[in-house]
């Protein structure tokens, strides 16, 4: 079986960590080998997978000796979940996206197979779709990206770009999933992710209300799901988890040029009107 491959992208805050360990706990449940993959400087996509202490990552390993092994860097967590952390340099210091670059890379030279698993979940810095953080898409591991999204406007702008890279790349078969719309505290916003889908020709594939056991689960080293199973929030993760199995091909998006997004966004305070802004 050719392992299925997702990468949540998304702004710092929108939630992409939240929702990918998520994601992974919810493909495990479904009996799928799962490697969680961390493409993030700060190394804690995999926190709530593991329970306790903290993985070593890949350009940790890396910086401190020459000789390790892939059993150093890959570690089980809840389920029989792979994980692993590509880290980064520390801050001021190298170039981060240059770092999960070479994380791929060292992986390749440690034997690590990615079709070993029958999924594959990449956890993956949206803020600044550079050549490094864009390597899931450009080297093809990743073949579905899904974009968490929270409606304000510096998410949407991140979605935005995030959609530009997905477009440069889907010659290499990279496909956009959609958006999924993951609020942190009220629902004023709500409406904008879907309006935004459509907008950029685009789905919306899940719509995650603020809720707030989310951050107690987290407290516990704990996946919501794992933390309130029969929740709303828990039974919208697992759905989406079904969602992305099933998922076929997808047309190219649209994303907007700048003109267009600040249209889009004008458009919307303009149909708040006052209280809305």
């Amino acid at each position: 079986m050719t392992a299925r491959s997702f990468a949540i992208y998304g702004k710092g805050g929108s939630g992409k960590s939240t929702i990918a360990a998520a994601l992974s706990s919810c493909f495990a449940d479904m009996g799928r080998r799962v490697l969680h993959v961390g493409c993030d400087p700060k190394a804690d996509s995999s926190r709530l997978l593991i329970r306790h202490g903290r993985i070593r990552s890949v350009m940790g390993a890396a910086l401190a000796t020459d000789l390790f092994d892939a059993s150093s860097v890959l570690v089980q967590g809840i389920k029989g979940i792979t994980c692993v952390e590509a880290g980064g340099p520390e801050p001021g210091v190298g170039c981060a996206g240059r770092g999960i670059t070479r994380t791929f890379e060292l992986l390749e030279e440690l034997g690590v197979s990615l079709q070993s698993y029958d999924v594959v979940v990449y956890d993956v810095l949206g803020d600044v779709v550079c050549g490094g953080f864009a390597t899931p898409m450009k080297a093809g591991y990743a073949r579905h990206v899904a974009i968490t999204a929270s409606g304000s406007t510096m998410s949407l702008f991140a979605a935005n770009n995030i959609m530009r890279a997905v477009l440069r790349f889907h010659r290499n078969g990279v496909r956009l999933a959609g958006l999924i719309g993951n609020y942190h505290t009220g629902e004023t916003f709500r409406d904008r992710v879907p309006r935004f889908a459509a907008a950029t020709g685009t789905c919306l594939l899940a719509d995650i209300p603020f809720d707030p056991q989310v951050q107690k689960a987290e407290e516990r080293r704990m996946t919501i799901c794992d933390y309130r199973p029969r929740g709303s929030t828990a039974r919208a993760l697992r759905a989406l988890a079904g969602g992305l199995l099933e998922i076929g091909s997808r047309p190219p998006p649209k994303p907007l040029d700048e003109e267009a997004f600040e249209a889009f966004v004008a458009d919307e305070r303009r149909a708040r009107g006052p209280r809305g802004r």
